[in-house]
């Protein structure tokens, strides 16, 4: 789902999905942006207030089609305000910056951020999701990075601490299992990285995502983690690892087209 290039350090982004779609995903860390980053689309309990639109631009990487579906989700939190609306819009803001920051269109990715860090505020006054609040908290330290990458050496250690402060506040949510993966897959060796520990930071993730049906199904962020824990094993050279996850993410989601027309048939050529 996201392919990361070299940029300086405490910086990633994520790179090419579609020639039309999402040509950058969802994958963040304290040291990326690459979307990626991060899953926090976690309903309340008895709602589901997640987005169709916005699960279907991402299988099928229609940036306008995502557009569409965060227009709708503020339309709704307008009329609404319920909490879990909120939670989705902020996702799918969240979403959004990454592919804004992934092509450097710094200029719209300002305001998004600025509209992002005040959805947060609002997110933060509702205990159920405070492990999301904190992990969209890590995501915001990692935007601003990619604002100004000069602001790495002073926000870096920021957004470590803010890891941990993820961690502690609910060890048991895919959000920051997932947050603890991404950091673990590009920090260096020195500063703690391994992409071992990655590996089994997403596994945890999905494990949770797994527990219980209703955080999995249609869940874009479900998907993602899949992939990052395929992508995660090509590096390791588990190319066999790879594969078989990216055919977990087809079995669930036949029509993932990055899967199925790219990350799939790059692994098996590599098995011949």
């Amino acid at each position: 789902m996201i392919r990361v290039g070299h940029t300086p350090f405490f910086m990633r982004f994520f790179n090419r999905y579609s020639k039309t779609g999402l040509k950058n995903h969802f994958y963040i860390g304290f040291i990326t942006l690459s979307l990626s980053l991060i899953s926090f689309l976690l309903p309340a309990a008895g709602s589901d207030c997640s987005s169709k639109t916005i699960y279907h631009s991402y299988i099928s990487g229609d940036i306008e089609m995502w557009k569409r579906g965060m227009a709708e989700l503020q339309e709704a939190y307008d009329k609404t305000t319920e909490p879990c609306v909120l939670l989705t819009l902020t996702e799918a803001r969240y979403g959004y910056i990454g592919y804004l920051l992934g092509i450097n269109n710094k200029t719209e990715a300002e305001p998004q951020i600025e509209s992002f860090e005040t959805d947060i505020e609002r997110l933060a006054v509702f205990p159920e999701y405070r492990a999301e609040t904190e992990s969209f908290r890590v995501a915001l330290l990692g935007f601003n990075m990619g604002m100004n990458p000069l602001k790495a050496m002073t926000l870096g250690p920021k957004a470590l601490k803010q890891l941990e402060k993820a961690v502690a506040e609910d060890s048991a949510s895919p959000a920051v299992w997932i947050e603890k993966a991404n950091s673990e897959a590009n920090m260096p060796a020195f500063a703690g990285g391994s992409k071992e520990k990655a590996v089994a930071s997403f596994r945890e993730a999905l494990r949770l995502f797994e527990a219980d049906p209703a955080l999995s199904e249609s869940n874009w962020r479900y998907l993602n983690t899949i992939v990052l824990l395929g992508q995660t094993l090509e590096k390791l050279e588990d190319y066999s690892g790879a594969r078989q996850a990216y055919l977990k993410a087809l079995d669930r989601e036949p029509g993932f087209r990055r899967v199925c027309d790219e990350l799939l048939p790059a692994v098996e050529s590599k098995l011949k």
